[in-house]
């Protein structure tokens, strides 16, 4: 099993998949990234970083599977609850009031806060007046969202203690149904959304977006990408449309994000500006 892996090996491994999956890793948060490649390195029985290396170079590893492991999984459904209760509230009704409503999730994983946001809708009679457009790393995540995501018990008590926190309007049990004591959550909560496998910044940016979520995952980017990636999402925004980062998160720092006025910095919700 490998503990740990230096620079040099870093950089190799970076190059390796550039140059075989067209994947460009350099400007991922060092700490963050080594702690993602020890954890892909160990899920494809590698015995070192140059065993690794040599797996990606004789098509050992595909490119599908290599997305998978390396992506950051999300902790939880209904996570920061209070996010939730405003955006039912307040922000969700708002842009829901026109029939051609679009919100973006970009770079979702488990798929926890899909459903999180189809429940809000579906709880708020406002599933049928949004689409939503969900953007996945891997074609495995994908077909996990789609299966229901087969949750265990553990992970779904904390999602139903987040509900309960969140004051729903059903019993949390009512969305998931129970197989092999795992959840699997319904197929209907996501009758409104597209679910597809592409890399945020390789997606066309279409300013119809009305809201953004992209929680938790600037805190991944060095300074280059963190730029470039904020860009994207703020060309992707109608005029007045939000976008709500990860409560650790912030744009005070951004070239781009100039373009936005925060609205609720408790909660990191930004609103694009009319100029």
């Amino acid at each position: 099993m490998v503990d740990n892996i230096g620079i040099v090996d870093t950089r190799n491994i970076i190059s390796a998949v550039a140059e075989k999956f067209g994947v460009d890793m350099s400007d991922y948060a060092s700490t963050i990234l080594r702690r993602r490649l020890v954890h892909t390195i160990n899920a494809f029985a590698c015995h070192s970083a140059d065993d690794f290396i040599e797996k990606i170079q004789k098509n050992a590893i595909e490119n599908d599977a290599f997305l998978y492991e390396m992506a950051v999984e999300t902790t939880e459904i209904f996570r920061d609850p209070s996010l939730w209760r405003e955006l039912r509230d307040k922000y969700l009704p708002e842009i829901c009031r026109a029939s051609d409503c679009q919100i973006w999730m970009p770079g979702i994983t488990t798929g926890d806060e899909l459903y999180t946001l189809e429940i809000v809708l579906a709880e708020s009679g406002l599933q049928n007046r949004a689409k939503v457009i969900a953007g996945c790393p891997s074609n495995k995540h994908i077909d996990n969202i789609n299966n229901g995501g087969f949750y265990e018990p553990k992970k779904i008590e904390i999602s139903e203690a987040n509900y309960t926190r969140y004051v729903g309007k059903a019993q949390f049990n009512s969305y998931y149904t129970t197989v092999d004591n795992r959840a699997k959550m319904k197929k209907e909560l996501l009758a409104n959304a597209t679910i597809y496998q592409k890399d945020i910044l390789k997606t066309d940016a279409n300013r119809q977006y009305k809201m953004i979520i992209y929680r938790n995952t600037l805190l991944q980017f060095n300074i280059p990408l963190y730029e470039r990636v904020i860009r994207k999402l703020i060309d992707s925004l109608a005029i007045g449309g939000y976008l709500i980062i990860g409560n650790m998160e912030t744009l005070e720092y951004s070239e781009a994000g100039k373009k936005m006025q925060v609205v609720n910095d408790t909660e990191k919700i930004y609103k694009k500006r009319i100029d």
